[in-house]
């Protein structure tokens, strides 16, 4: 409800109330006064005819009472009259028959009338002797009818009044309603951020002083606004500034998170006082040492929980000594568990104010090993090469220093070509060797196989030494497929077919023999693909365990006699070839009883 209309209801219902009292009470006064004046108009009469017709009840001069009877009527405002004897016998009666006809009841007041005729008696005496009683009746219907007009012309008067009221509250409800309507409409263009409104000043009053204070008011605001906006402005550029730079350094901290967390390297930072900061997810990979055992600790004590983690011949230093040492700030450290890894430890030290230091390190563990294998290697080479060289020169130079007949010539030349032959033996499976595990079977021509007809073309094209069966082919089986290299295969079979007639120097049965598929094998993890065999059995010389162990190290060979030949190359190489097919080599073997080597490939199905 607007201002307006509460203003119009709010004085109306004043004026309301107060002529409803006002009104309310003149009509009572009024009512009750005309109601008195009429009782006492009644009583007066009824006494008047009473001390009138007192000679004529008296004497019951019936005449007399019923002119007196017919002039109280003929007045007009009396109802009935009756006159009673002393007995209470009518002596002269007039007025409505239908009042006549009903028992007299006198009545005190009018309001507690039974109908609308106001009754009431007066005794006739005479010298303190009752001789009658007059009985009136005077209607009050005239007066009902003037409260009525008076009533109706009180409603018309007030609702005169209360348009009236109702105008002039309009009218004055109109002119405030102007004026706060200024300062509503003034309202909401502040709530638009538009300080720059002002409400007019018009008088002196009240309302005026309230527009006075609401444009200082607005003044203020617009002021504090435009602080608070220069404010914000440069808050709300300073925050994109701040989450700029967090999401930099929120996207550079994930990178390094990230970085470090794929990294195989370990690193370590200290902070200015040279206390640990920063431990990388590798460096706890790589040593064994948790992140929360070392983060605090000062670099004496870092220095010493890490050298409790090495072994004794190569313990770490400490970060002092790393940083205080000529040159390159590097060690290499051996861990005496994680694997026994040897790690190169190096030492950077930082200019920056939050990073003092920062230790690397890094796994070189195979880097060693490789390292020690090629020292191995090449000393093991240079050994098996050095023997056939030796023989070589030594006959040579022998030749040239004296001469000799031809038979003794013939059997120098005889030893020198065997050694010759044994060093291209060595060169070759030196270099095959080394091409299989350079390529890693990129070179393989991988075709489906039949393994009866592949071993049946190896005994067609194997060169059987003298005074040596030839080897004992499977009898006849189903085929038997497998995916593979057919060259390198027949290279792999061929080298065990070739070692077990040379470790059976007093001849015996060599048997070719193929192991049927089975879910497995002898080296398949449950559920792998099912593997076939092709076994190589002698009757020769044997091995005992511990020759067994080594059969596949590179220039390892169980004859120490020298009277066997070969360059301990065969076997690696036959391991090297069934590897990269998927495949494994078993070796089972008795001194004095024999061998079998069993190869093992993957079924092609």
């Amino acid at each position: 409800m607007r201002f307006r209309s509460k203003t119009i209801l709010g004085v109306a219902l004043i004026e309301m109330v107060l002529l409803a009292v006002l009104v309310g009470s003149t009509l009572s006064i009024l009512r009750a006064s005309n109601e008195e004046a009429l009782a006492i108009r009644v009583k007066l009469g009824a006494r008047l005819l009473a001390a009138a017709a007192k000679d004529a009840v008296i004497s019951q001069d019936l005449a007399t009472l019923d002119s007196l009877v017919a002039e109280a009527i003929a007045s007009g405002q009396i109802a009935f009259v009756r006159f009673l004897d002393g007995s209470g016998a009518i002596l002269a009666q007039r007025g409505d028959p239908e009042l006549l006809s009903r028992q007299f009841h006198r009545d005190i007041l009018i309001d507690q009338m039974d109908d609308d005729t106001f009754q009431w008696s007066a005794s006739v005496e005479a010298g303190g002797i009752r001789y009658g009683e007059v009985q009136i009746g005077v209607s009050t219907a005239p007066l009902q009818v003037l409260l009525s007009s008076a009533r109706r012309w009180a409603a018309g008067i007030a609702g005169l009044e209360m348009v009236l009221v109702a105008l002039f509250s309009w009218l004055l409800g109109s002119f405030l309603v102007r004026q706060l309507g200024a300062l509503r409409r003034a309202s909401d263009l502040f709530a638009t951020g538009d300080f720059a409104q002002r409400v007019a000043v018009k008088g002196d009053d009240e309302l005026a002083e309230t527009a006075v204070a609401f444009n200082r008011m607005a003044q203020q605001l617009g002021d504090h606004h435009e602080l608070l906006q220069n404010e914000n402005q440069q808050r709300l550029q300073a925050q994109l500034e701040a989450e700029r730079a967090q999401a930099s350094a929120k996207d550079r901290s994930d990178q390094l998170n990230e970085i470090f967390a794929i990294s195989p390297d370990g690193l370590v930072s200290f902070d200015a006082a040279l206390r640990v900061k920063f431990v990388s997810p590798a460096f706890a990979r790589l040593t064994g040492v948790a992140e929360s055992e070392v983060t605090g600790l000062g670099e004496a004590a870092f220095s010493q929980r890490l050298a409790q983690e090495c072994a004794a011949n190569a313990c770490f230093v400490g970060v002092e000594t790393l940083r205080q040492g000529a040159g390159e700030h590097r060690q290499k450290i051996e861990l005496a568990s994680a694997g026994k890894r040897i790690l190169e430890v190096a030492l950077h030290e930082s200019k920056a104010e939050t990073v003092s230091q920062i230790l690397y390190f890094r796994d070189i563990t195979h880097e060693t090993e490789v390292d020690q294998m090629k020292s191995d290697f090449l000393s093991t080479a240079a050994h098996e090469l050095r023997t056939p060289m030796a023989s070589i020169y030594g006959f040579t130079e022998l030749m040239l220093a004296q001469e000799f007949d031809p038979q003794e010539r013939h059997d120098f030349l005889a030893t020198i070509y065997r050694q010759s032959e044994l060093m291209i033996s060595i060169i070759n499976e030196l270099l095959d060797l080394s091409r299989i595990e350079a390529r890693r079977g990129k070179d393989f021509e991988l075709v489906r196989l039949d393994v009866r007809e592949l071993l049946r073309g190896i005994v067609t094209g194997f060169k059987v030494p003298d005074d040596h069966p030839v080897p004992v082919l499977p009898t006849a089986l189903e085929p038997v497929w497998v995916n593979a290299d057919r060259k390198k295969l027949i290279q792999a079979v061929g080298n065990v077919l070739s070692n077990a007639y040379k470790y059976s120097p007093e001849g015996g049965e060599i048997c070719l023999d193929v192991v049927q598929p089975a879910n497995g094998g002898a080296f398949a993890s449950p559920g792998a693909m099912p593997q076939v065999g092709i076994r190589v059995a002698d009757h020769g010389i044997g091995m005992t365990p511990e020759q067994r162990a080594r059969v596949f190290e590179r220039f390892y060979r169980a004859d120490t006699s020298g009277k066997i030949p070969g360059s301990g190359l065969g076997m690696s190489i036959v391991q090297e070839i069934v590897r990269l097919h998927g495949g494994e080599v078993s070796v089972d073997s008795t001194l004095g009883s024999g061998t079998r080597v069993t190869i093992w490939l993957p079924c092609a199905g």
